[in-house]
């Protein structure tokens, strides 16, 4: 008996016991990415590279043999061959900090916004957040039913945002997506708001914590971000410590505004690593894992059973002011909703440029009542029928009076242009009457 005893302490402390560290070793290095060998390792674990004088974070992203490929998530200085490699056995994840509001965090999960002296720094310890988050599945999600007021008339009349939903803003360089993400930020309730800005500037970090953040009044929103000078691994882990983040405040009950900026310079990141580990480019210079991690991003958001809700807004760099490219079709097709931003409205001084023949809300009908929808309608009628005469008003081929229809949608169009491109609450109820009552 006593020797039974004895056997089941020391299998319960075999099984207490920390997995052994095994090491490898690096093989070469080639342009941003490491190749290592190893004796057993997983894709997404974590690594740390001991080179000269610092030691090197890093991610597994691909096996083959007695190799693999790692990406690292700092710089590569002083990383050479022969350098020691410790696989950590465990999958990316990020300590859940006791008040994240206010902060500035980076692709770690960790506080740049404060010196480390800074008390308010200290992460709980009890508790890791997952960065390796699967989709919920079908049924635990719920539809998209309540609507969000965003204070835009053209949003709130013509294409309504509702809690849970996943809509993109897509534009071309220097057309408004930052500075609309920002006034929808402003403007939208909820109980947790999470930016992530990823691949941008660093200045536009900086103006934005200064704008927003540095007054001490933002106790509802952290912000994640990771510049372009980062690495792309840091960039992609950046995107999912924010939804891990969202994650666990829906989990809660709350509901979670999160807001990426940009989804472009992430499919650039992923593009860089599907390439590294050998992916033959398919569209455009893209590999087939970005159109296969994209959709996950997206659906990690929604309305979700007994838990909160994650209403996400993604901003798309619309490369060359080209809407067909590979990102931009794509991601048209993921989301339920989109805002195409134009130039031409921009250049005109239309605010939020957006054009309505080009954008849509896929959850409109649940969300808008038989009488909005009708007006939704005609309105798209209206711009519809200028569009069609637009080329003679503008060159002046067309004399005013010659046409009684012609000159009705000129002046309707004139009017919704006033109403609808500024940031007020209301539609003037003149202006929504005569919408209804044209043929």
């Amino acid at each position: 008996m006593q020797s039974n005893e004895w056997l089941l302490k020391l299998l319960a402390g075999i099984a207490e016991a920390p997995v052994a560290t095994e090491y490898g070793r690096v093989v070469s290095v080639s342009g941003c990415f490491i190749e290592a060998s190893h004796t057993g390792c997983v894709v997404g674990e974590g690594v740390t590279i001991f080179a000269q004088s610092r030691s090197v974070a890093a991610e597994v992203v691909s096996i083959q043999g007695d190799r693999c490929l790692l990406a690292p998530l700092t710089g590569l200085e002083g990383v050479g061959v022969g350098n020691d490699v410790e696989y950590k056995k465990q999958l990316p994840s990020a300590e859940l900090m006791k008040n994240p509001f206010g902060k500035v965090l980076n692709g770690f999960g960790q506080d740049i916004s404060a010196p480390r002296t800074d008390t308010e720094m200290t992460v709980s310890g009890s508790e890791q957040l997952a960065l390796s988050i699967e989709p919920a599945p079908v049924h635990a999600k719920e539809a998209v039913t309540v609507k969000i007021k965003t204070g835009a008339r053209i949003i709130d009349d013509i294409f309504p945002l509702g809690m849970g939903q996943k809509v993109g803003i897509f534009a071309g360089s220097g057309v408004g997506k930052s500075t609309l993400l920002n006034k929808l930020y402003q403007g939208m309730q909820a109980d947790v708001k999470i930016i992530a800005m990823v691949g941008e500037r660093s200045r536009e970090v900086v103006d934005f914590y200064q704008e927003q953040m540095s007054s001490g009044d933002c106790d509802d929103t952290i912000l994640i971000a990771s510049t372009s000078d980062d690495s792309p691994s840091l960039k992609r882990r950046a995107v999912y410590v924010a939804l891990a983040y969202a994650r666990h405040f829906c989990a809660q009950g709350k509901n979670v505004l999160f807001v990426l900026d940009s989804i472009t310079r992430l499919a650039h990141a992923l593009r860089e690593i599907g390439i590294s580990r050998g992916e033959p480019p398919v569209a455009r210079g893209y590999p087939p894992s970005v159109f296969a991690e994209l959709p996950k991003i997206v659906e990690l958001c929604g309305n979700f059973k007994n838990q909160g809700s994650i209403t996400s807004i993604m901003s798309v760099l619309v490369d060359g002011d080209d809407e067909n490219e590979p990102v931009s079709d794509f991601m048209r097709g993921v989301l339920d909703g989109h805002f195409m931003l134009d130039r031409k409205l921009s250049n005109h001084g239309l605010y939020p440029s957006i054009n309505i023949l080009k954008s849509r809300s896929r959850v409109m009908e649940n969300l808008f009542s038989p009488d909005e929808l009708a007006f939704e309608k005609k309105v798209r009628a209206i711009y519809s029928d200028y569009a069609e005469v637009d080329d003679v008003v503008r060159t002046g081929l067309y004399q005013e009076g010659s046409n009684d229809d012609i000159d009705q949608v000129i002046a309707m169009k004139r009017r919704l242009d006033r109403a609808l491109y500024c940031w007020k609450n209301r539609m003037d109820e003149e202006v929504r009457n005569d919408v209804l009552r044209y043929e």
